[in-house]
């Protein structure tokens, strides 16, 4: 391919550095789009008002403290009226700690010749259900000047938050000081920081290595010194190598960035500065220069999927080498679900030469040594891990063992063990291990009582603690991820369960609501391309347990022009998909389902479901939405769904691709791939990623081109062996 040369050195660049937008404790540094902040929200009553755009405060790319924008608060505080606006903290994942010992340091630009101390707002801090106690900004404010960007800090005590463990919501700015004048402010770089913190001067040159330029992105490397006091690298750009305009930050945590760059086909020259937590900025760097030219479309399509796996070789926990969902600063979190995508984007690593095989087989082969250590119950292991000790993490006070979080990455490393299969001793004692996590699981331990069929999919972190069977969401069922687990479990050497697993937990739903009432199904109405079964569904439907009763998953219907056995999908097509990450659709010759015609339909349903919302784009191939609301709620797409079609419809999927990187690629495409959600109606895009569509997306796009994934996942031994006993004689007699 004409740029894979270039693309593998861009992503050697990548590897071992860890990336995320900004650092967990800063409230807001920068809008990732222009015009409104969408995670604002402006209030005002009676006769005060506050400029806003659909509810939220524009955005300033011209006036910033740090490149490249800044937050415009324009408001009247009259007597007789009130406002209050708030910054919201918008991560899910990355969740700052509330310390007593830090300070709140604010940006403010007053712009307004009119406005003094007095005029400035009041501010406090939300969680949940409470807010803190409201403080007077002017009383923390340094240097006040009209014209000029002052500090405001406000130690975190001083805020009188009783529940630290609480994440906050967001900082809120209310009316003051009533007046008849209209007063302008500007706001940036909303973070905690430490009470103390390394003061070093920042005396010598940063240092640029490397830009690179392909399509509309510039792809830069520098180095960093061991430097304490070193918090940003600040960017320039420059169209003529003689006025550089500063363009973005990141953190330190990187090591090299992408720069998406406004036309392609021409020249950029780059320079960088670091920046200390004072703001105070290093002498600049050497000029670089690069230039961008058009790529085809296989060679964006290898850009981006090498991206999405470079989100699991970046984002792990090095004692563990498990996957690391958020970072914190007292502990290395691990997750045991979303390792599994991990281990299958490394292996695609490998075999696309993104990453030596060395590198993917030292961290798959700690990842075993971690789990063999681990704390478990009947070889399952708790949903998320402290990295550090293998004890379980328990998030919120919460905790349990993680029935389908353990097999979804099992059956990984079995997917990993087929591929590791050199006759050497390293190799070979990797599989060895691989084969006693499998092994140890003790399927028969994990039903449900009275059944030998059902499985739950929480254990308790206490012995002998009853689980919820009543909650539809203990048990391990439905058409999602449940078709793998159920596969695994039937096919253990040791412990496992009867073939009839394999119907009852995949075919049917459990919901203790409905148990009164069965309905009948008219088995006419299943099309013989789709049901195969020559006695009905009537029967299977109604078999029921001494605790549980199971409910078919048919729920026939036609909707847009297209035949949904299983009816509309509540969810995400992504549950959907899960299966089929690791297992070819056709190869399961299901006696029920072809599940190519159910991936294919419901893959076109979903798309003429989204295109007819329309709900801000008129190109019909971005589509995937999965957050639906009434007519002033939400429309969210996920970036994974529509790519992820690939596998059923290969040219709606590279369409797709194609055009979220094309249309949004400026706002949603980074070195981890692409952002986790894009919400069009109000204009805002997610500043995380999650492991479940970096993974959809690199794997289904290896499995669409090779089937390397499906490949290796056929050729188990153990799992081969109960598929032609499920499915292969089962077709043949009904054949």
């Amino acid at each position: 391919m004409k740029y894979l040369g270039f693309l593998v050195v861009f992503f050697s660049f990548c590897l071992g550095q860890v990336y995320a937008d900004t650092y967990p404790e800063v409230v807001f540094d920068n809008s990732l789009v222009k015009g409104s902040y969408a995670k604002s929200r402006v209030q005002y009553a009676g006769s005060s008002w506050v400029e806003n755009v659909n509810g939220h405060l524009l955005v300033s790319d011209t006036l910033f403290f740090t490149p490249g924008n800044a937050l415009s608060l324009q408001y009247l505080s009259n007597e007789q009226g009130h406002w209050d606006v708030s910054l919201r903290y918008s991560r899910q994942k990355y969740h700052y700690r509330f310390s007593d010992k830090d300070f709140l340091s604010i940006r403010l630009y007053i712009k307004s010749e009119n406005t003094g101390l007095i005029d400035l707002p009041k501010i406090y801090i939300g969680q949940s259900y409470k807010t803190s106690d409201t403080l007077d900004i002017r009383s923390y404010v340094e240097d006040f000047e009209v014209g000029k960007w002052v500090q405001v800090k406000i130690p975190t005590r001083e805020f009188k938050i009783s529940n630290l463990d609480e994440p906050i919501q967001g900082i809120h700015f209310i009316q003051s000081a009533t007046s008849r004048d209209l007063h302008h402010i500007f706001i940036d770089q909303v973070e905690f920081l430490p009470a103390k913190y390394s003061e070093v001067k920042l005396s010598t040159n940063a240092v640029l290595t490397e830009a690179v330029g392909y399509d509309r992105i510039v792809h830069l490397k520098w180095q960093l010194p061991l430097t304490p006091s070193i918090r940003y690298i600040k960017i320039y750009r420059s169209e003529d190598g003689e006025v550089f305009k500063p363009i973005g930050i990141r953190p330190i945590q990187m090591q090299s960035c992408l720069d998406i760059v406004p036309v392609i086909g021409q020249k950029y020259f780059y320079k960088i500065t670091w920046m200390d937590y004072n703001y105070e900025e290093s002498l600049f760097s050497s000029v670089k220069e690069a230039s961008t030219k058009s790529m085809e479309s296989d060679a964006l399509i290898t850009l981006i999927q090498m991206t999405h796996v470079n989100y699991f070789v970046e984002n792990f926990d090095i004692n563990s080498g498990m996957y690391m969902p958020y970072r914190s600063k007292e502990k290395a979190v691990v997750s045991t679900k979303e390792t599994a995508p991990a281990v299958l984007a490394l292996l695609i690593g490998v075999e696309r030469k993104f990453i030596s095989r060395q590198v993917a087989l030292n961290r798959i082969s700690k990842m075993t040594y971690f789990l063999l250590r681990a704390q478990n119950r009947y070889g399952v292991f708790p949903a998320y891990f402290d990295g550090r000790k293998g004890v379980p993490e328990y998030r919120r006070g919460v905790s349990s063992y993680d029935v389908n979080g353990t097999a979804s990455l099992v059956e990984a490393l079995l997917i990993a063990r087929q591929y590791f299969s050199a006759d050497n001793e390293v190799e070979n004692d990797l599989r060895n291990r691989i084969t006693a996590l499998y092994d140890h699981i003790n399927w028969q331990k994990l039903v449900v009582e009275g059944t030998d069929n059902i499985l739950r999919s929480k254990l308790s972190l206490m012995e002998g603690e009853a689980v919820d069977i009543f909650n539809p969401a203990s048990l391990v069922s439905g058409a999602n991820d449940a078709l793998n687990t159920y596969l695994l479990a039937i096919s253990s050497s040791k412990y496992p369960l009867p073939a009839s697993a394999y119907r009852s937990g995949v075919y049917k739903q459990y919901d203790i609501k409905r148990y009164e009432h069965i309905e009948e199904l008219d088995t006419d109405i299943y099309s013989d391309s789709i049901v195969h079964e020559p006695h009905g569904l009537l029967s299977f439907m109604e078999e029921r347990t001494d605790t549980v009763t199971g409910f078919s998953i048919f729920q026939p219907s036609t909707r847009f022009g297209v035949y949904l056995p299983l009816g509309e999908i509540g969810g995400s097509l992504m549950d959907l998909y899960k299966p089929f990450l690791t297992i070819e659709p056709r190869e399961l010759r299901d006696s029920i389902l072809d599940w190519d015609q159910i991936l294919a339909s419901y893959v076109h349903y979903v798309k003429r479901r989204d295109n007819e919302l329309g709900v801000g784009t008129t190109n019909s191939d971005i589509w995937g939405f999965y957050q639906h609301k009434d007519s002033v709620g939400n429309y969210r797409i996920n970036p994974a769904i529509a790519p992820s079609s690939i596998i059923a419809d290969r040219e709606l999927g590279i369409a797709s691709l194609l055009a979220l990187y094309g249309q949004y690629g400026h706002i949603l495409f980074t070195e981890y791939g692409f952002r986790s959600w894009l919400d069009l109606r109000n204009d805002d895009v997610s500043d995380e990623y999650l492991a479940l569509n970096q993974g959809a997306i690199a794997v289904m796009l290896e499995n669409a081109k090779t089937g390397m994934i499906w490949k290796l996942y056929k050729e188990i031994p153990e799992l081969k062996k109960i598929r032609e006993e499920l499915f292969f004689k089962q077709q043949e007699h009904i054949n």
